[in-house]
């Protein structure tokens, strides 16, 4: 017997078959989205380009730290992304009615489904990407202060930013579609100007700034010192080689997310590869180490200008604020419907699963700015430091994902809907669990004692908050049932 799961404002209905003996029951998943399907599957892909050039948060202090290698780890750490993009394409395109994308799968990392690991996940995709939001914001109003207003208060232009972003999300995925689409065009156009200079003017280039590959003098020497040093740039560059995909975060917005989240993970992946591949090559062999440790915004001004000229240094200073504004509106709308769909999951309370008229949902929304305004006074620009805290969260997510995608394929039926990955994905599945489990301790590690604790501790905290609040709903609906 089968039964159908029906989102009334979702307009589509997904057949969930229990599997005998599995411990996978007809109820997968505790909650659906509820979320309206109003977006066609290009609004995934625009996801995936405000994340192209997240490279310029981290950038200056890895080549600092670790020199022209630093090329390798962008690479590397793109390529593991888009290996998981793959994972997350079949996951997603079976279990349409998630919204939050990555995290909401882990629920199923045992067979009979952990509301604790699905809530440790989500809280824990939450934390890494609502620092990101800051970040952005903060960098974003330092160029535009530096290009418009000299005088002016970087945390308060940031913070009426932010406000302007909440309340076009709040607005509904159509208006944020349209927003992000202008902003999308911008952040190409950027990318196309770093990775063009060498092309149109080869004498601005040099290969020996690129290769041989070698660490700075200064560097840890001996096989343990260099791989504790790599290991402790790849944890922070995962936060963004790994963020295409959060094109996964609206699947269950779009229209037939079933057919299209195989292409849209898959380009997702191949975007993320060529911007994390040709940008750090294109500015190493530009600009050298020594000028990528300037201020990111003065060096994608200084190859803006080899290209354009003088005109170049300002339309690229404001082409790369557009780009993080893009990328702070792209948190948003990952980190909102993640909290959304842990209130739908009953792991928080009923208020932030709240939609408004347009299908915003604006109790996950009106949250997410509260934290944002409240981190924008706190840390202001120490903007590493929260990245690495925040990379902790993003990395639980990747060591669970695995194990959750290993469960649910082996308990799949051949008339499930999606698609199906070749057998040799399991092993690449493993490999990927022990991959991001080595960074998330031993990279974690190598930031220091601090960050670890922070993440802990924050990642942690919903432990307790779901539990009450599970089992506060479940009492309240007895309640109600008993007064029927």
């Amino acid at each position: 017997m089968s039964r159908a799961h029906e989102g009334s404002l979702t307009g589509r209905t997904t057949i969930e078959r229990p599997r005998g003996g599995t411990g996978v029951g007809e109820a997968v998943f505790p909650g659906r989205s509820m979320l309206p399907v109003t977006a066609s599957w290009w609004t995934s892909i625009l996801v995936a380009v405000g994340a192209s050039l997240m490279i310029a948060v981290s950038m200056a202090e890895m080549a600092a730290e670790i020199g022209n290698a630093s090329i390798w780890v962008w690479i590397g750490t793109a390529i593991v992304g888009a290996l998981q993009c793959l994972l997350i394409a079949e996951l997603a395109s079976r279990f349409t009615g998630r919204a939050g994308g990555t995290a909401q799968f882990a629920y199923r990392a045992t067979a009979k489904g952990s509301p604790t690991l699905g809530a440790l996940s989500s809280w824990a995709y939450w934390f890494a990407w609502t620092p990101g939001i800051a970040v952005n914001l903060i960098l974003a109003a330092t160029y535009l202060k530096s290009l418009f207003w000299p005088s002016g208060n970087v945390i308060f232009l940031a913070v009426v930013i932010g406000i302007a972003l909440y309340c076009v999300t709040a607005l509904g995925l159509r208006l944020s579609t349209m927003v992000n689409a202008a902003l999308a065009v911008v952040a190409l156009g950027v990318v196309s100007i770093v990775v063009l200079t060498p092309v149109f003017h080869p004498d601005s280039f040099d290969v020996a700034r690129i290769l041989p590959t070698r660490l700075p003098e200064d560097a840890p020497t001996g096989g343990w010192g260099v791989a504790g040093i790599v290991l402790k740039w790849m944890f922070i560059a995962t936060w963004a080689a790994y963020a295409a995909e959060m094109a996964s975060t609206v699947c269950a917005e779009i229209k037939r997310p079933e057919r299209y989240m195989k292409r849209v993970m898959s380009i997702s992946a191949g975007i993320a590869i060529a911007a994390f591949t040709l940008v750090p090559i294109s500015m190493f062999g530009v600009v050298g180490v020594e000028g990528l440790q300037r201020d990111p915004f003065t060096v994608f001004a200084e190859i803006g200008g080899i290209t354009l000229g003088p005109a170049g240094e300002y339309i690229v200073g404001l082409g790369l604020a557009a780009v993080l504004v893009l990328g702070a509106e792209i948190f948003i709308i990952g980190s909102s419907r993640t909290i959304h769909q842990m209130a739908q999951d009953g792991n928080l309370p009923k208020v932030f699963g709240r939609t408004n008229k347009r299908g915003a949902p604006v109790g996950s929304i009106a949250f997410d700015a509260v934290v944002i305004i409240i981190m924008l006074v706190v840390f202001g620009t120490r903007v590493v430091s929260v990245v690495a805290a925040a990379t902790f969260g993003y990395l639980v997510v990747f060591v669970l994902l695995p194990i959750a995608y290993l469960t649910l394929r082996r308990f799949r039926r051949d008339d499930d809907g999606g698609f199906r990955l070749g057998r040799a994905f399991v092993g690449v599945a493993v490999a990927l669990f022990a991959f991001n489990t080595v960074l998330l301790v031993f990279g974690g590690l190598q930031w220091g004692v601090d960050v670890i604790i922070v993440g802990l501790g924050v990642t942690l905290s919903v432990i307790p908050i779901s539990y009450f609040t599970r089992k506060s709903r479940t009492k309240a609906a007895v309640r109600a049932s008993g007064e029927d």
